[in-house]
């Protein structure tokens, strides 16, 4: 996918794959039904591992033909920034998820290893300093194309206690979310970490998009079902949208800037809401 696929369609679900792991299980999540796959060079590769992971991602030959957003989350250190970033070009992938960033120059020197490829930049706001740079961040480059939201590295900078709920998160998912929509690009929420809590899984997918999020990371293919579920508007929403849409339509055609829907005054802003909500039936009804 190019930027503006990605820009124009953000994937509702990325899930990750090991690097080491990618030629066995990178099959298995293109079955899966997610929308977007990470292939993971930070967290999910040992230290020892990095030289060997960098191979096997280089290695891959993804095709350009009709498949998921594949992206490779990079590491931050500087010193293999551009390896990682030369691997992620040569396999094929869509893009790099650039993780720990905390201002703008980082997102510039990964434009600069990414030069002469057509590899996006996700940019990872899970440090305190970037959920306050988040708009700065996502205006950093024309290549990037979504924010990612980590809540665990940042709840560990900041000190505060990870509950199921996740109030402690609010502040920094509305960010975010915000700063994503200024710049009219994806924003994809930090994973459910219950493996086996699908519900909870469906109802955090549900509370985010809400708030604005377009995606969220799952770590387990059984996650990435209850994530479009939760991004997916219900029947009544689709209908009630369909219907403030017709009415609004039908106002403007007779030349008027508002309309009456259901005893209350609409206008282009609530049209435009319902046509989003809209769009996202329509992605559901694809998958």
């Amino acid at each position: 996918m190019n930027a503006e696929q990605l820009k124009r369609t953000p994937p509702r679900s990325w899930l990750f794959v090991p690097a080491l792991r990618a030629p066995e299980w990178l099959p298995k999540a293109m079955a899966s039904g997610a929308d977007g796959i990470v292939i993971d060079l930070e967290d999910a590769t040992a230290p020892s591992e990095k030289d060997r992971a960098r191979e096997v991602v280089r290695a891959l030959a993804i095709a350009p033909r009709e498949r998921p957003a594949i992206v490779v989350r990079v590491n931050a250190d500087p010193a293999v920034l551009e390896p990682d970033c030369a691997a992620a070009a040569e396999s094929g992938a869509d893009g790099i998820v650039l993780p720990k960033v905390e201002g703008t120059y980082q997102v510039t020197r990964a434009e600069r290893f990414v030069a002469g490829s057509a590899l996006t930049i996700l940019p990872m706001i899970e440090m305190a300093r970037a959920v306050l740079k988040a708009l700065d961040l996502a205006e950093a480059s024309e290549r990037v194309v979504s924010l990612m939201f980590g809540g665990g590295d940042l709840a560990a900078e900041a000190g505060w206690v990870r509950t199921r709920a996740g109030d402690e998160l609010a502040t920094a998912r509305s960010l975010v979310a915000l700063a994503a929509a200024a710049r009219g690009i994806g924003a994809v929420d930090t994973p459910w970490l219950d493996i086996k809590d699908l519900e909870g899984c469906r109802a955090e997918a549900r509370a985010v998009s809400r708030i604005g999020f377009t995606g969220k990371f799952a770590i387990h293919p059984s996650h990435v079902r209850p994530i479009h579920e939760g991004f997916a508007p219900s029947e009544e929403e689709v209908a009630d949208a369909r219907g403030l849409v017709a009415a609004f339509d039908a106002a403007i055609a007779a030349g008027l800037g508002v309309a009456t829907y259901r005893g209350r005054m609409i206008d282009k802003p609530d049209a435009l809401q319902a046509r989003r909500v809209l769009a996202r039936a329509d992605l559901g009804s694809t998958a």
